[in-house]
């Protein structure tokens, strides 16, 4: 592995200032961050109310929970904005439309690969829904907490595949760092380098869902925030020379 793609050990304390950079920096540039982010939430309340048209209730925790799946393919556009701001522009939707133009071919097939395993994924729990509850019937809560419990289960997998070779692997494509399998390649071994780190992130993102979907206008704010926070992440594992650091400097 080339020697600018060898991971770096972060603390669990440089998950937690990403998050607070991330959450400061959405309001450097709040219109572009809040619009693009905006997009999605109509999308997921539009499903949400299909979903509910249909007595379908249960598999909103599956759907919701897929965006752990197809989040990364979205990544690139909250990326620029970020990037523009601190290049001392002014973020805009134009960044967002550029960056996925110019896009690496690598950065789509992460973005397949990731759509893909959604299908399976809602596939998988659609087929479990209709074993363990089925359409047509009032839904006892002991069913409902079985069908999350097993698809849950299902769905950790998928994430933690999704997670693994996507986490570090679109901004080295978005930099153009790496082609596509040395991306994933120092993608997967980042995540298992800091495992303590990539721990506490996923909690962060697993809360984020739930929460989403207790309040889906919330990941108006939760998307752009903790895309910018992934972003800063990946800058401390993989340090290019002009990131913003978040590890305090010795005295």
């Amino acid at each position: 592995m080339s020697a600018h793609l060898i991971p770096r050990p972060i603390s669990p304390a440089v998950v937690a200032a990403a998050l607070v950079e991330g959450w400061r920096q959405l309001w450097r540039c709040p219109k572009p961050a809040l619009g693009f982010a905006g997009i999605f939430v109509l999308i997921g309340l539009l499903i949400f109310a299909v979903l509910l048209r249909f007595d379908l209730d249960a598999m909103m925790l599956p759907f919701a929970g897929g965006f752990l799946l197809v989040g990364p393919a979205v990544l690139g556009g909250f990326i620029a904005l970020r990037r523009a701001g601190e290049a001392g522009h002014r973020p805009g939707m134009g960044h967002v439309l550029t960056a996925f133009r110019s896009a690496p071919r690598g950065l789509w097939v992460i973005a397949g690969v990731c759509a893909l395993l959604f299908l399976i994924w809602i596939s998988d729990a659609a087929t479990v829904f209709s074993f363990m509850i089925g359409m047509g019937t009032a839904p006892q809560s002991g069913q409902v907490l079985r069908f999350h419990a097993f698809t849950g289960a299902m769905g950790a997998v998928l994430a933690l595949i999704v997670f693994c070779i996507s986490a570090f692997s679109v901004p080295l494509l978005f930099d153009r760092r790496a082609a596509l399998v040395g991306a994933v390649a120092a993608s997967v071994k980042a995540v298992f380098v800091n495992p303590g780190a990539m721990l506490v992130w996923g909690f962060v993102l697993a809360v984020a869902v739930i929460l989403t979907i207790l309040c889906p206008p919330l990941l108006v704010l939760s998307l752009p925030c903790l895309a910018f926070a992934s972003d800063l992440i990946y800058l401390e594992i993989f340090p290019s020379g002009d990131g913003l650091s978040l590890t305090p400097s010795p005295d």
